[in-house]
């Protein structure tokens, strides 16, 4: 309730439209969408936004990227969860700024919103040189000192041909409602917190279209 004298801070309204690429130790298809247990009983990977258009407040944020690897020890949904944050270099200090309130979940409606309630640490944001080549199921994200994540098709191991696969979440889709399944050829963290390596394992690119409240 108001009293007299006090003021309440509006909160700042937020969105992006973009592409998610997303990797990590399980196998296609990844049990951890549909809240079961991990393939091999943790998970760990490295998720990347390419933003095409957005905007905080009246800050623009076109065409950034920002990355975000985590850990968890068992089911994500479990907890105790440790991760690191990276964004654009490219980036002004006002966009950079903004950025860390999404990418930490601190302003709410994106997925890290969700997946900052699952950690028992996170790093703050630091900035990195990185580049996001968006080519469907061959996009691949790369930043310097930190790791890359590179996709590719998912091939049919008896007849050789590629498989096409969606996953589709109509209703419950926090990170999107239509993610088509990928291969990670490449995923590597080496970034001083983390240190992983791993190939042929789950990977996905998927639209995205957020938007919420923050501070």
């Amino acid at each position: 309730m108001k009293t007299r004298g006090s003021t309440t801070k509006a909160s700042t309204k937020w969105e992006l439209r973009g592409l998610y690429l997303d990797s990590c130790n399980c196998d296609w298809g990844c049990p951890c969408q549909f809240n079961a247990k991990p393939t091999h009983g943790n998970c760990e990977g490295l998720s990347a936004i390419h933003i095409i258009e957005g905007n905080y407040g009246k800050v623009k944020l076109d065409g950034l990227n920002f990355i975000w690897i985590g850990s968890w020890p068992a089911a994500i949904h479990e907890g105790h969860g440790r991760a690191s944050l990276y964004i654009d270099d490219k980036a002004s200090d006002e966009q950079f700024t903004e950025l860390s309130k999404i990418i930490t979940g601190r302003a709410k409606g994106s997925a890290f919103d969700i997946y900052g309630t699952t950690l028992d640490h996170c790093e703050e944001p630091k900035r990195a040189k990185m580049t996001f080549q968006s080519k469907g199921l061959k996009s691949q994200i790369k930043a310097e000192g930190v790791g890359e994540s590179q996709l590719e098709p998912i091939i049919n191991p008896v007849t050789g041909k590629e498989h096409r696969v969606f996953i589709e979440l109509p209703s419950g889709g926090f990170e999107s409602t239509k993610m088509e399944m990928a291969s990670s050829k490449s995923l590597v963290v080496n970034d001083g917190k983390f240190d992983f390596k791993y190939n042929d394992t789950y990977g996905s690119i998927q639209k995205i279209s957020w938007k919420g409240t923050g501070p």
